[in-house]
C-alpha cells in the first residue's frame, strides 16, 4: 500500500465576477491530511499559498461523488469548524473539491486510504495506552 495519496482539485469563482477560483492539492499520508491552496484572484493582487495540516482525529469523513457529466466531487469533512474557514465556498468544517482529470483515479481511492490510516492511528493510540497501564501494573 502506498503511504501517500495526492489529490489536485480546481474549484471554480464563487463570486459573481468569477474572479475567485481556487487551485490545490489535498495530501493525505502517514501524519494525517494537508490541504494546500491558493486563491486565483484579480490580475493584479497575488495571494500567498495557504496550508491546512490535519491530524487523522482531525478528519471526520472522505467521499467521492462522480456523476457521468457532472463534476467530478471529493466531500472533505473535518471534526472541528475552524481549520477550514478560511477555504473559498466552505461550509461548516466541509468542502467540496472539484478534482481535476489527473487526480480521478487517486479520488476513487481516498476513502479507502482514509479510513485504513484512520484505523491504523486508533490502533497505534491503543497500543500505547494498553503499554501504558501494564507498565503501571509491574
Amino acid at each position: 500500500m502506498r503511504d501517500e495519496l495526492s489529490i489536485y482539485f480546481e474549484n471554480p469563482a464563487t463570486d459573481p465576477l468569477g474572479h475567485e477560483s481556487v487551485e490545490g492539492k489535498l495530501v493525505f499520508d502517514r501524519q494525517g491530511a494537508t490541504l494546500r491552496y491558493k486563491q486565483k484572484d484579480r490580475a493584479f493582487r497575488k495571494n500567498d499559498p495557504v496550508v491546512v495540516q490535519l491530524a487523522w482525529s482531525e478528519v471526520e469523513a472522505v467521499s467521492y461523488t462522480s456523476k457521468f457529466f457532472g463534476p467530478k466531487i471529493l466531500v472533505f469533512r473535518t471534526r472541528g469548524t475552524d481549520k477550514l474557514s478560511g477555504f473559498p465556498g466552505s461550509d461548516v468544517g466541509k468542502v467540496k473539491l472539484h478534482v481535476s482529470k489527473d487526480s480521478r483515479h487517486d479520488a476513487k481511492k481516498a476513502e479507502n486510504f482514509v479510513e485504513y490510516w484512520q484505523s491504523e492511528d486508533w490502533l497505534e493510540e491503543q497500543d500505547k495506552n494498553l503499554s501504558e497501564k501494564r507498565n503501571r501494573l509491574l
